[in-house]
């Protein structure tokens, strides 16, 4: 069903966009990215399968909510996340897990990991620091850091501009909200001051839920938690062209860690500490000067103890440190224009960990591991309808534990080309390569699962992924299309990723037996996992993102179709993402002050497809959510805002969980606001 309407919808897009066009208006596609190329362009401008999301976009149609359900409205992205743990990991394109997507917030990467029945990789964040998020989809952001063949997903934070206007020099903003599925309560307050050529930013945030109960009115076991976050954001520009900037954030939440409430309770206090400084210099004289430097740490740990044996204990620690220098030098005439870009970055992760039982840091095993880069990449445009952008990035990686250690490295190209034949029409083609280095897991891990047991091999002898990309795309950019003031933007991106030696875990069952089923005395101990090269992985697939906007009245359309598979076997692979349709319908009223509207999400079935170990993920059914916003502006101190999620209640397992997502949940918030002139 929702393949039918992914094709009629990319018909019809195709039809709409054909249409005339005159004036400017920014809508969806114009949010500012620079996961693409390290420069600064709107989405819809982008060579790439690039998305952005502003913050006033957050509070009008997803205020109070966690990142998921923003992350879930781009195509190509899936979240997936467990009731009874914050974190969150994110899918790009059928890649997810150990780095395969690069996740940053405010430039510090997001490295922590820890095995079991959930995803190989997630972060921390809360949504009130967010000033906008940006995605990029595959390989073509090569230059942005190691690893990343699934893509970039970047979290900037809000600054001062994002709470003063102009002429203040200090202003508050509180948020409070509460949500009637899990007694959900939040309270946010922000702080911003301006003062000459410095201003800051602090907030803080609380949240307090109870489980919440999914569509069938089933409670969900553990799954609620109390999390505190403090923020501080920091900007001084000493010189003209000059910036200095500083942030820290503070995480912290509570919660139980249990599966669906069975099995092994534990007490969890995650921990999550991030700390970055840049220098940025463009010069107002001198093109060839575009100058930004950043370093940063992210320390993460993970505490937990059981609840009905305060002896039995684990910790998982990552820290993560890093930087990232680059320069863009701008030069040409007015028929050929370069703009060449070079630096390099680094990132270097410490995991340690501990279990009195032995099962968790022989699933997590510590070691270190280093990530270097370097890059340089020319963009060229000619007569100002053909451009083209050529890169190198060259990557070398180390890891180390007691037991075992690995390296190597490569150089992987990027080309990409794009020609505007018409006004408001450009089209794209992009081959790149991407290098993934195998993780301090997948190479280290060692010692035994528990019951049903079975040996956890290390494997050092990993070979680095290496992702073929071949994409291709058009953009449609057109204003006064229908009316004067109106504005229509669409993206339609086709993608082909190869990977090389895909990293993939193989259990051998030398009892000939299920090794997870029935019965469960043919788990012998002679079984083993490990994770190894398969020779290659296919995904391919098609993504749209169109928005239409009217003033009075806009429409926001996004759709996938991804497909993948073990090229050894035939068989899907497991973190494919089903087809996904989705569709926002808005009004505004009462000179923009009120806005409202419906957001209408169709979800394909889904088989667990495969590994060599099987499956950790269950099938999912299809489904359709219907969710409604709406937000009024009483004054410029005053704003109301209302959500309800899963309006009919539906009962549904997103692909990628393990347990049933919240019922129908609606959501009241007041914002408020005071400054000072």
């Amino acid at each position: 069903m929702v393949r039918v309407w992914t094709g009629r919808l990319l018909a019809s897009v195709s039809l709409i966009a054909l249409t005339q066009s005159a004036g400017a208006q920014e809508i969806l596609l114009d949010g500012i990215v620079i996961t693409s190329s390290k420069t600064e362009e709107r989405a819809i401008d982008a060579l790439s399968g690039s998305s952005a999301v502003s913050r006033e976009v957050i509070d009008e149609q997803f205020s109070g909510s966690d990142v998921s359900k923003i992350l879930n409205t781009i195509p190509g992205v899936t979240t997936s996340q467990t009731g009874s743990d914050t974190a969150v990991a994110v899918n790009v394109r059928g890649l997810q897990d150990f780095g395969r997507v690069n996740v940053l917030i405010e430039g510090a990467r997001q490295n922590f990991q820890r095995s079991g029945h959930n995803a190989n990789g997630a972060f921390y964040i809360e949504p009130e620091m967010l000033g906008s998020v940006e995605v990029t989809r595959g390989p073509t952001s090569m230059i942005y850091g190691s690893g990343a063949i699934g893509g970039v997903v970047a979290f900037n934070l809000l600054n001062a501009d994002n709470i003063l206007k102009e002429g203040e020099y200090a202003a508050i903003r509180t948020n409070t909200s509460y949500g009637t599925n899990d007694d959900g309560k939040l309270g946010s307050g922000t702080v911003a001051m301006r003062s000459g050529n410095f201003d800051i930013l602090g907030q803080s945030n609380y949240r307090d839920s109870e489980d919440y109960e999914d569509g069938g009115g089933n409670t969900i076991k553990d799954t609620g938690d109390k999390t505190k976050s403090h923020m501080i954001n920091a900007r001084w520009r000493p010189a003209a062209g000059h910036q200095i900037t500083g942030t820290l954030i503070d995480f912290t939440s509570e919660f139980i860690d249990s599966q669906n409430g069975v099995g092994t309770r534990r007490d969890t206090t995650v921990e999550n500490n991030q700390y970055t400084l840049g220098y940025t210099f463009e010069s107002p004289t001198n093109p060839l000067i575009d100058f930004s430097a950043k370093i940063y740490r992210n320390d993460t740990g993970l505490d937990q103890f059981s609840v009905t044996n305060p002896l039995s204990n684990r910790y998982f620690d990552i820290k993560t440190e890093g930087f990232d220098i680059n320069n863009t030098s701008r030069f040409g005439s007015d028929n050929f224009k370069f703009a060449l870009t070079y630096g390099g970055d680094g990132v270097y992760d410490e995991v340690e960990t501990f279990d009195t039982a032995g099962y968790g840091s022989a699933l997590t095993p510590g070691g270190k591991r280093s990530l270097e880069g370097a890059f340089i990449q020319n963009q060229l445009t000619m007569f100002n309808f053909v451009e083209l952008i050529t890169a190198l990035r060259y990557d070398r990686y180390e890891l180390d534990s007691a037991a075992n250690s690995a390296e190597g490295d490569r150089v992987s190209p990027k080309v990409t080309l794009g020609v505007t034949p018409v006004t408001g029409v450009t089209v794209f083609g992009t081959y790149a390569e991407g290098y993934r280095a195998p993780s301090t897991t997948e190479t280290l891990i060692d010692g035994a699962h528990p019951f049903p047991a079975f040996n956890l091999l290390p494997n050092p002898n990993l070979t680095p992924e290496v992702a073929h990309n071949w994409e291709g795309g058009v953009n449609l950019k057109f204003d006064g299309v229908l009316t004067q003031n109106d504005a229509f933007r669409a993206k339609v991106t086709g993608f082909r990723n190869q990977v090389d030696d895909y990293i993939d875990a193989v259990y051998i069952d030398h009892s000939g037996n299920n090794p997870c089923g029935p019965p469960f005395f043919s788990c012998f101990l002679d079984d083993t996992f490990q994770y190894v090269n398969i020779a290659s992985a296919l995904i391919q697939g098609v993504e749209l993102e169109a928005s239409y906007d009217a003033r009075s009245w806009f429409a926001i359309v996004t759709a996938q179709h991804i497909t993948g598979k073990n090229e050894d076997t035939g068989e899907k692979l497991v973190t494919v993402l089903p087809d996904r349709v989705s569709g926002t319908l808005g009004f505004r009223f009462l000179d923009e002050r009120l806005v409202a509207g419906t957001r209408v999400t169709l979800v394909d079935s889904h088989d667990a497809g495969s590994t060599e170990a099987g499956s950790v993920y269950p099938a999912s059914d299809s489904y359709a959510l219907v969710d409604l916003f709406a937000q009024y502006q009483f004054n410029e101190n005053a704003t109301l805002n209302l959500n309800v999620d899963n309006l009919f209640d539906k009962e549904y397992l997103q692909y990628l969980n393990q347990q049933n997502s919240p019922g129908l949940n609606a959501r009241v918030g007041l914002t408020m606001r005071f400054g000072a002139q």
